[in-house]
């Protein structure tokens, strides 16, 4: 047997196993950088576990990695799946390996400021405070209706309050998610600002493009 032949017999297992164990699931394929829900593609029974194939224990506070069971020859990396426990993308189907989904919790948008070409009346350029007009990743409509689902958790980095009035917030630390099924047109970078469907803006620190999609650490903007 050779290793195209086991894992068709590891993703067959987890088809019977999803059948005992899973609910419905639709699987959506994102084609472009509008609206990734916007086609269904297959119906199919998926379970998930916290990274836990013996169900023994539940998940945790900060976790957005879980396992998967479902028949996997239907599905690609960053296929997501929605069903009635939410919204996953696919991470990754490493070959032999458990199926590595993320949880997403919001929907954003992925924006960038354009920056003028020219210097100002004192010789200094920069973004000039305008609405944030070109639109990286996202449809048509609201976040809500045609953003691209991530998970947005708290990271635990925090940054120094300089202004030393007692009613400020520190910026804090958020680590957010993307899916390997953003376009390879979109490359993320610092200053970007993702919008999420509770109106929150985040600013991107610095942003890892991985073979499991986009990890970004960022800091909340506050008005």
């Amino acid at each position: 047997m050779d290793a195209l032949k086991l894992r068709s017999k590891i993703y067959s297992g987890y088809a019977k196993a999803a059948l005992r164990l899973g609910l419905d699931n639709v699987q959506y394929r994102p084609s472009g950088t509008g609206n990734p829900l916007a086609t269904a593609g297959v119906t199919l029974k998926a379970s998930f576990n916290a990274q836990d194939m013996t169900y023994g224990k539940p998940n945790k506070y900060g976790i957005a990695v879980w396992y998967g069971l479902f028949d996997a020859s239907q599905t690609l990396p960053g296929d997501y799946l929605v069903g009635p426990q939410g919204t996953f993308f696919i991470a990754s189907q490493q070959l032999h390996l458990p199926i590595q989904l993320v949880q997403c919790n919001r929907k954003v948008f992925l924006t960038r400021t354009s920056i003028a070409s020219g210097a100002g009346a004192v010789d200094y350029g920069g973004p000039t405070g305008s609405a944030d007009d070109t639109i990286l990743l996202g449809g048509s409509g609201s976040v809500a209706d045609t953003g691209w689902p991530a998970s947005i958790l708290l990271f635990g980095q925090r940054e120094r309050n300089l202004s030393e009035i007692p009613s400020s917030v520190q910026q804090i630390g958020w680590r957010i998610i993307l899916p390997p099924s953003v376009p390879a047109s979109v490359v993320i970078t610092a200053a970007d600002i993702l919008t999420d469907d509770m109106g929150r803006r985040y600013a991107v620190q610095g942003a890892e493009l991985t073979d499991m999609g986009w990890r970004m650490t960022c800091t909340e903007l506050h008005a």
